[in-house]
């Protein structure tokens, strides 16, 4: 355990360290030798009192958001409820909504198919069309017959070829 007590070749001792610091760092505008260090005249209990409140500010400013968290007022409450019943209200009409869409879009969708269904059993009763009738079919004989390219025959093709002599 140490001593309270302090010898003055101790305080000398400390002096002249702090002179010789204090010439490293002093500028020209300062005085010569080191300015004594402040004497408090305060009692020790009066300093140590005035650390433990510092310390303290320190600690409560360090955990002065924990502290913030309060109870909610009435007003705020009812103003929650009140919001959080709005969106409700909101997401049920929603709700309500696309719902009504879907089974209009359901009931449509039917319609058509009924519809559809209805035309082709309508084409299956009335039957197959008629088949062509043979005007028609030497008409498109001739259509055809119409695009094709016919060659000119030579006159010794003519002389040479059995079967168109008939004499």
């Amino acid at each position: 355990m140490s001593s309270g007590f302090i010898s003055e070749n101790e305080i000398a001792e400390k002096r002249r360290l702090r002179q010789e610091e204090w010439e490293k760092v002093r500028k020209p505008d300062q005085p010569l030798e080191v300015p004594e260090e402040e004497y408090d005249h305060r009692s020790l209990f009066d300093r140590l009192q005035e650390q433990k409140q510092r310390k303290e500010f320190e600690f409560e400013e360090a955990h002065r958001l924990k502290h913030m968290i309060k109870g909610l007022d009435d007003d705020e409450i009812e103003f929650l409820d009140l919001v959080d019943r709005s969106k409700e209200e909101e997401e049920r009409k929603k709700s309500i909504e696309e719902e009504r869409e879907i089974a209009d879009f359901r009931t449509k969708v039917i319609l058509l198919q009924e519809r559809s269904l209805g035309q082709r059993i309508q084409m299956e009763i009335k039957g197959k069309p008629p088949p062509p009738s043979s005007n028609s079919g030497r008409s498109s004989q001739m259509k055809l017959l119409a695009g094709a390219v016919v060659k000119k025959r030579s006159s010794d093709g003519q002389n040479t070829s059995p079967k168109r002599q008939k004499n």
